[in-house]
């Protein structure tokens, strides 16, 4: 029986766009595309094959989904259930995909939350995508993982969302919520997150690009001269969150002296630097019995071969991203993911794809942007 497994990751499905109207938090336009990928996959394999399609995190956008014209910076299982439902209802037909896509019992979906999608974590929030996507029997076919960040494969291979490589998205899955002094569970969400939630969502309502170019430093740059009034209403309010959040949560003076300029090097310069790659090749490097490492986050697709034969797979996005870096100069429309074949003998190859898809003469344009 044919067994091909698919990598996805950073679809980023917001609450959807509605017919001529910008919705400047939606950044997941490929729904037909998502439909087409996996009906070519399913005809490959043929009514015996087997696919397990694995979304590899921020499958779904839930830090820029709102809640009460709000984005809830303490997220209680309740919210993380009512942010999942504006996100499928706004995609019915990338849900009606993956439900057509389940229910053929040779096909499995594992799911790994990334930074965008830790909402996950809550059953709630995987019940409600599973009274969606894969109701009944086909609920057995579909795996979370949420005890780590690591979904591993027994022929070498792991993969990460990669959320963990940097310091400010990284979260404890030994303590994913904290209690309230109501004694509600919520969420434990990083300082990534919440500097999301509360500088970048604000900024993106005014300029939807702000993400969705690479890197950050050099469209801080760039902007400067272009956009001057902008980048300093985004350094001003980076600046103050970080001292509020991160500097002046220290209670000792001499404490925040002495941590500071670690933190502007391992956090500030982290976001802004890159060498998202680079820290990615020394965990695969330090990981016994892996010679491959797929992972997604950074947005930026990469197939790697290693010195000594390890390959890093980076799944990149689906989002249309714009890169300033020389040498990935342009802007890069996404569809790449990842496919895991076998051999005869079992033996895995793993290669970096970019979905072409059924050319059409022409598409619906649902906004301008």
């Amino acid at each position: 029986m044919t067994l091909l497994r698919i990598v996805i990751s950073d679809l980023h499905l917001g609450t959807g766009t509605r017919r001529g109207q910008l919705n400047p938090l939606e950044d997941f336009i490929h729904d037909d595309r998502f439909v087409e990928l996996l009906a070519f996959y399913q005809a490959r394999c043929g009514p015996e094959g087997s696919i397990e399609l694995i979304l590899n995190g921020d499958i779904f956008d839930l830090l820029k989904v709102k809640i009460a014209d709000h984005w809830p910076t303490e997220v209680t299982e309740e919210i993380a259930v009512a942010k999942l439902q504006q996100c499928l209802e706004g995609h019915p037909r990338f849900v009606l995909a993956l439900r057509e896509f389940i229910q053929k019992p040779t096909n499995r979906v594992t799911y790994l939350p990334g930074n965008h999608d830790m909402e996950f974590w809550f059953t709630g929030v995987q019940e409600l995508f599973l009274r969606y996507v894969a109701p009944g029997e086909a609920a057995e076919r579909v795996h979370f993982v949420t005890s780590s960040d690591t979904y591993y494969l027994p022929e070498g291979i792991q993969i990460r969302h990669g959320h963990q490589f940097e310091r400010i998205h990284r979260v404890d899955y030994a303590q994913m919520t904290r209690t309230r002094r109501d004694g509600t569970e919520v969420l434990a969400l990083p300082w990534g997150s919440l500097w999301i939630l509360e500088v970048m969502n604000p900024l993106k309502e005014i300029r939807s690009h702000i993400d969705r170019i690479q890197p950050l430093r050099r469209f801080l740059w760039s902007s400067a001269l272009l956009d001057p009034g902008f980048v300093l209403k985004f350094l001003w309010r980076s600046t103050i969150y970080f001292l509020r959040h991160r500097v002046f949560t220290i209670q000792a003076w001499r404490e925040r002296i002495l941590n500071f300029p670690r933190l502007v090097r391992e956090e500030v310069l982290e976001v802004t630097s890159g060498g998202y790659d680079e820290r990615a090749i020394r965990a695969l490097n330090k990981t016994r019995g892996a010679h491959t490492l797929i992972v997604g986050h950074s947005h930026g697709p990469r197939f790697l071969q290693l010195p000594n034969d390890r390959i890093l797979v980076n799944t990149g996005t689906w989002v249309k991203m714009i890169n300033l870096d020389l040498q990935y100069l342009g802007q890069d429309s996404g569809l790449t993911y990842a496919v895991i074949a076998y051999d005869v003998d079992g033996k895995p190859e793993t290669t970096l794809m970019r979905w072409q898809g059924v050319h059409d003469p022409c598409e619906a344009i649902p906004y301008a942007d």
